[in-house]
Order: structure tokens, then sequence, then C-alpha cells
């Protein structure tokens, strides 16, 4: 397994958000890439076949039809997998988490720094 680069409580957030909305409508962990217009809303949701990733070609050709995305890649061991976003507007990632973020979200649990700002574009391995 990849090592952990996860040092924000909105990044745990979120991937229990993906991992979370895979089962539900997926039936398993699933590869997942949501689409999102510029004004937030969902354009399209993908979900991969069991143990098919969105990487390399595939993930391409979604990033390039969809200006605002969302990716979590799951990894074989429960409770790990890969996030990354793109133009993902706050408010979104908030309608998602069902609430709004705090700044105790933002506090980076591996130093004694924080984040001021929400990342429009990010990726991340939490595991």
């Amino acid at each position: 397994m990849a090592t952990s680069t996860a040092r924000f409580r909105f990044e745990f957030r979120l991937f229990d958000f993906a991992e979370s909305f895979s089962r539900q409508l997926a039936g398993g962990r699933r590869s997942l890439f949501i689409g999102l217009r510029h004004d937030g809303s969902t354009r399209r949701v993908y979900f991969g076949k069991r143990g098919e990733a969105f990487d390399g070609e595939k993930k391409n050709q979604l990033v390039a039809t969809h200006p605002v995305w969302f990716l979590y890649q799951p990894h074989d061991e429960p409770g790990s997998g890969y996030l990354e976003w793109y133009g993902l507007d706050r408010t979104v990632a908030e309608r998602w988490l069902g609430g709004t973020l705090r700044p105790e979200d933002f506090v980076d649990v591996r130093a004694s720094g924080n984040r001021d700002t929400w990342p429009d574009a990010w990726r991340v391995i939490v595991g």
C-alpha cells in the first residue's frame, strides 16, 4: 500500500463521503469520477468495474470532457485510497458533506500549521 499523504480533516471527510457514495450507488468500493459543470451542478457520475481504476488514458478522457471534477480510487485495503479534484468549489464539497467545513477541518494533523483557504485543486493518498 502507498504511504498516506493525508494531513487535514477535510481530506478524510471527503474520502469517507466518496467511499460511502460508491458503496451506496455501486454496491461496493469502486472507482468514482464525478464530472461537474462550472456552476457546481453534477453533470455525470462514473463508476469503474470491480477492480478498475480511472487512471492513465481513462482518466485523461474523463478530465478532457469535464471542466470541474472529483476522483476517488479505492486501494485494496479498506479505508485507504486516492482522492483528486480540480476546480471543486468549497460549497460543493460542503453540500456533499452535509454541512459547513469548520476551522478544525483545516488544521494540519502532522504539524502545528493549518490552511487558510480551500484547495480547489488537490490530490492525496488516504490510508
